[in-house]
């Protein structure tokens, strides 16, 4: 994806949230398109990230118990990230259940350029969460990202190009060639650093608006964060970008095993 684009799809992304008084980035492609219900039973580390007037803007992996893993672009603008509350533990968007935490600190990956290039950030919460963290992917987790493999994205994005979600959804998706993502890729992005998840052969299941920041699961761990992708939840190009997390946890501060 060229620069131009990207910045376009960004400055679109960021209207709409000022219009509903928030400028934190809103992804330019982020739940789920296709896929099935999903429980905060079932993915405990996932967590909901809302301005305080409640509006959905992005998810995120708990990854301790006072650290969120998002993506960079849903919280560039730090000092709009430290009004978002973090909701834990809500499968529904309408529901009250779970714990809200608010945000202390944002650390944005030192390298973030600005637009989808080392797209990780990691919120400090206010306090603990009470719900199981999900390991970080490190160096040695190699093998997670195999090409052919399959892994799991979960989120509270858009399910079609005019549907809200209203629930928690997950996908299975097959990991697969950076090429395999265009247009959402570009000749720059390498699988070091970026991870392209493609429907299976018997799904058109892809990520949306909504999803950024949201984790990729496989092998008990996170090993990418949702950053662009299918942002009109179509079946032309089902296709979803990752931030590969084994490449940016260390200089986030963050342990892995």
């Amino acid at each position: 994806m060229s620069s131009s684009t990207r910045s376009a799809a960004t400055v679109l992304a960021a209207s709409a949230l000022m219009a509903a008084g928030l400028t934190v980035t809103a992804a330019p492609a982020s739940a789920i398109h296709g896929g099935k219900n999903a429980t905060t039973g079932t993915h405990p580390y996932a967590m909901q990230l809302r301005t305080a007037g409640g509006q959905h803007v992005c998810g995120g992996t708990l990854v301790a118990p006072t650290k969120v893993l998002t993506a960079a672009h849903c919280v560039k603008d730090v000092d709009a990230a430290r009004q978002l509350k973090v909701i834990g533990g809500r499968t529904n968007l309408a529901g009250t259940n779970g714990t809200v935490r608010g945000v202390a600190d944002v650390t944005l990956h030192p390298q973030y350029d600005g637009f989808l290039g080392r797209d990780a950030a990691v919120l400090t919460l206010s306090a603990r969460m009470p719900y199981r963290s999900l390991p970080v992917a490190g160096p040695r987790d190699n093998a997670l990202y195999a090409l052919g493999k399959t892994a799991t994205a979960v989120g509270w994005g858009q399910t079609a190009r005019d549907t809200s979600a209203t629930r928690l959804k997950s996908a299975v998706l097959k990991l697969a060639s950076i090429k395999t993502c265009e247009p959402f890729t570009g000749p720059t992005d390498t699988r070091a650093l970026t991870v392209c998840g493609a429907p299976t052969a018997s799904t058109k299941d892809s990520t949306c608006r909504g999803d950024s920041g949201g984790p990729l699961i496989a092998g008990g761990k996170v090993i990418g964060i949702v950053s662009t992708g299918n942002k009109y939840c179509d079946d032309v190009h089902p296709d979803s970008v990752f931030t590969r997390v084994s490449a940016v946890a260390a200089d986030l501060g963050l342990s892995t095993s």
